[in-house]
């Protein structure tokens, strides 16, 4: 038997027993991109840990910080002047 579900079903099923999140994307050391692994629904934490439905505003600063701390990374290693 299949494991996929419609939409609605995935969503009622999330309704009544939560998200099951899993980590897609580690931002930084503090903020995480996860997705949920029965509905799809896309999620991030934000600066102070909770977890947010991830909206455009969320992406684009998750892709800010990333290049912060891509920089920062590359600063330390030596690699970037």
């Amino acid at each position: 038997m299949s494991k996929t579900f419609s939409p609605i079903k995935a969503a009622a099923i999330c309704s009544f027993t939560g998200h099951k999140l899993q980590v897609t994307h580690q931002v930084n050391d503090r903020v995480q991109e996860m997705c949920c692994a029965n509905c799809g629904k896309q999620m991030t934490t934000n600066i102070y840990g909770n977890i947010v439905p991830m909206s455009d505003q969320y992406s684009r600063i998750n892709r800010a910080l990333n290049d912060l701390a891509v920089k920062k990374n590359r600063r330390e290693l030596g690699l970037y002047s």
